[in-house]
């Protein structure tokens, strides 16, 4: 026997149709969908918004809706995770404040080599910040990972330099020492800057938040995503209750948690359901 929160759910979402047609996105690896009937409108995040900073992970943010003012809520903190937009820009500070690096660096060789004064920065390339962080940082996208990965070599040539360079200096041969970096800069190092500017070119193209205005029966909200993935139809045969799955008490926290649908046509494992009527913002 249904309850009346199922039969809710059940006539809110499919309101008496066969079918239901939703839109799907990602929260780390878990894909998500919402009845596109509850949806108003959709844009991609411009920043346009009001914020009250409660602490650094905590805060109360509004943008507008027809001249009105909406709350904003991010998905992925709903889900008690980091928003996928917000680690691509940290890792965008990451790589500004690297090249940055990486030019002072071959700068202070070549005044090290002139003014023949003591070189104190990382020689070894897994010891400077990038290197470290570099050795640890593994991207989603495939193409951001395939660039990341070109930069083993020339990352390796250029911190190779030192010691190379610094012991012609020593042994009195400063015009050969100041050749091959002169070489070096046109050749290993404008690749690497090249790869900077591709890994931060692709990382601002993936980086598209977008706000979904939805009416929860109550009130208008904006809904913030990394990204939409697609609009997709299922059978009423394909929905399943999240109470007759589990009876988890940290799920049932989350009240605007539907149920699944599953994906019978490809081998992608069940995707959530959102009903934002059953949303209260308390999550």
């Amino acid at each position: 026997m249904e309850t009346a929160a199922e039969t809710l759910e059940q006539s809110s979402l499919f309101n008496g149709s066969a079918s239901l047609e939703v839109i799907t996105f990602y929260v780390g690896k878990t894909q998500y969908a919402t009845p596109v009937s509850e949806v108003r409108y959709i844009e991609q995040d411009k920043r346009k918004t009001t914020r009250i900073e409660l602490d650094k992970k905590v805060g109360a943010e509004v943008t507008s809706y027809q001249g009105k003012p909406v709350p904003i809520y991010d998905l992925a903190n709903l889900m008690g995770c980091e928003a996928e937009y917000k680690a691509n820009l940290e890792t965008l500070q990451v790589l500004k404040d690297a090249e940055k690096d990486h030019v002072n660096w071959i700068d202070s060789l070549e005044n090290c080599l002139k003014d023949g004064s003591k070189f104190t920065l990382a020689k070894d390339p897994n010891l400077c910040s990038f290197g470290k962080w570099l050795s640890d940082f593994q991207a989603d996208d495939e193409i951001l990972a395939d660039i990341f990965e070109d930069f083993d070599a020339p990352h390796k040539k250029i911190h190779s330099l030192a010691s190379e360079l610094l012991l012609l200096r020593d042994s009195d041969d400063l015009k050969t020492a100041l050749a091959i970096l002169t070489d070096e800069r046109t050749k290993t190092f404008t690749k690497l800057i090249a790869l900077f500017s591709a890994a931060r070119d692709r990382l601002e193209n993936i980086t598209r938040p977008i706000l979904l205005y939805i009416d929860t029966g109550k009130k208008m909200i904006a809904v913030r995503l990394n990204a939409i993935s697609d609009i997709v139809t299922y059978s009423k045969a394909d929905y399943t209750t999240q109470a007759e799955v589990d009876d988890n008490t940290q799920l049932k926290s989350l009240n605007f948690f539907s149920g699944y649908l599953e994906n019978k046509e490809t081998e992608l494992p069940p995707c959530v359901l959102l009903d934002w009527r059953l949303f209260s913002g308390n999550s």
